[in-house]
């Protein structure tokens, strides 16, 4: 069951504010079979040695050139037609044909810079989606007529890869072919990431956080207090008999000195070997002069 948000309607391929580039095609193939699409497009224009009969049939295939086209967009763009098409121009397909090209492949400065956006702002998310995207991109800018270098482009659009996962990418290109259309590259680029499976981008702390996790899980933790660095058959708390009693120790220091602390990460405080709770603040050494 379709909807008014589909592409695709029964057999028509509905014009959307992004697909404007693949629109054209099937469009102009069916002005083509109308044998109406050099008038609508621009590529005739009718002249003195125009015969009154070539007129009318020009009249009556402009007439259904715009009723094909109306047929074939999706409700932002009929909007469009209604509010920017002059009642006078209705069913003139090629009144209609200037509309849309304006609004979607203008070469004035607007549609120009619009191209030009579109395909720097192109986001990696994955292979597939990135093709894609750039591929649309270009369409746009070779109907704005900007940007015909194509190196330029190919130079633009690897600065849009992750440099972690495409950098040995990126030197194949620019030492060897970097003079290669701007469709070569991107199947390269599919190619490339099919071989080297990668599918999409790795977020650049993932390892770092793995490893993060492995060291913070690997110290043990007691079961009885929930503290780690030591485990539940040497706890003291469990256990306060197997807590340092020697009188020879002015300093416990233990792989259980964690267990010492007030509360939970506060190791400000210690206790020597007689039990006596002390803070960090009150150690006084032997033969050394305090004032």
């Amino acid at each position: 069951m379709s909807t008014t948000t589909d592409t695709v309607v029964a057999n028509r391929f509905l014009l959307t504010t992004s697909n404007y580039a693949i629109w054209l095609l099937p469009t102009t193939a069916k002005l083509h079979d109308l044998g109406i699409r050099e008038y609508v497009v621009g590529l005739m224009k009718p002249d003195n040695k125009t015969t009154a009969e070539q007129l009318s049939k020009i009249g009556i295939l402009n007439a259904k050139a715009y009723s094909l086209i109306i047929q074939n967009l999706d409700v932002d763009n009929l909007t469009l037609v209604t509010t920017m098409l002059p009642l006078a121009d209705q069913f003139d397909g090629r009144k209609l044909w200037v509309l849309l090209k304006n609004k979607y492949a203008g070469n004035d400065h607007v549609a120009r810079s619009t191209a030009l956006d579109s395909f720097i702002d192109v986001e990696f998310k994955d292979v597939k989606s990135f093709c894609s995207a750039m591929r649309l991109a270009n369409q746009k800018m070779v109907l704005a007529n900007i940007l015909n270098n194509n190196e330029v482009k190919i130079m633009i659009m690897l600065r849009q890869l992750p440099r972690s996962q495409f950098q040995s990418f990126r030197d194949i290109v620019a030492m060897g072919f970097s003079t290669e259309s701007f469709e070569n590259i991107l199947k390269r680029l599919e190619s490339y990431a099919i071989s080297n499976n990668i599918k999409s981008e790795r977020p650049p702390q993932t390892l770092l956080h793995s490893r993060s996790e492995q060291n913070s899980s690997s110290g043990p933790v007691c079961e009885y207090c929930k503290t780690a660095g030591h485990r539940m058959n040497n706890c003291w708390k469990k256990y306060p008999e197997k807590a340092p009693k020697s009188h020879q120790a002015h300093l416990v220091i233990t792989d259980n000195a964690n267990q010492l602390a007030s509360q939970e990460g506060d190791f400000s405080y210690f206790r020597t070997s007689d039990g006596v709770r002390h803070h960090v603040d009150e150690m006084r050494y032997e033969g050394v002069k305090y004032y």
